[in-house]
């Protein structure tokens, strides 16, 4: 097997791997912000409306670039993250990407607390380098589909 590299870079420009989106995206981007100025009669609303939706859609306009050593992966871009190997407890592999979550059960703040790793162009490497780094966390290797509510919830008596 060959030996991993010492940092690993990658970008991913989900824009442009998804073109399909782009133009939705801009008209909400560009349309709501016009919408709320002249429904409310003020540019405040606008440029409020323009900020939530810019960091809404950020990450998906600009490109995300990503670097992961021996210590841990950092994803760099609009919204920042950092996670270190050690606070990996579980890792779900997709078909998109690989997320990395400090919680060693499904929680709802993955999103917040986790780092979600798209492979781009280099998903042997990214899958290879995350196998390498997160072997004590490597149990689940499918994202779990949604369960009907109150499925998992015990009985109270």
């Amino acid at each position: 097997m060959s030996e991993q590299p010492t940092v690993f870079h990658w970008r991913v420009h989900l824009a442009k791997r998804q073109p399909e989106r782009l133009p939705v995206v801009m008209l909400v981007l560009i349309g709501v912000p016009l919408l709320g100025m002249w429904l409310m009669g003020h540019w405040i609303f606008a440029l409020v409306a323009l900020w939530m939706l810019w960091s809404a859609t950020a990450d998906f306009l600009l490109p995300i670039r990503y670097e992961a050593d021996a210590e841990g992966v950092r994803q760099r871009g609009w919204s920042p993250r950092v996670m270190r190997w050690e606070r990996v407890k579980r890792v779900v592999w997709g078909e998109d990407g690989v997320l990395l979550s400090p919680f060693a059960h499904q929680s709802r703040l993955n999103a917040y607390r986790g780092v979600f790793l798209w492979y781009g162009d280099h998903r042997e490497a990214v899958e290879n380098f995350v196998r390498a780094h997160c072997a004590h966390a490597l149990g689940e290797t499918k994202p779990n589909k949604k369960r009907r509510r109150g499925q998992d919830t015990p009985v109270r008596a």
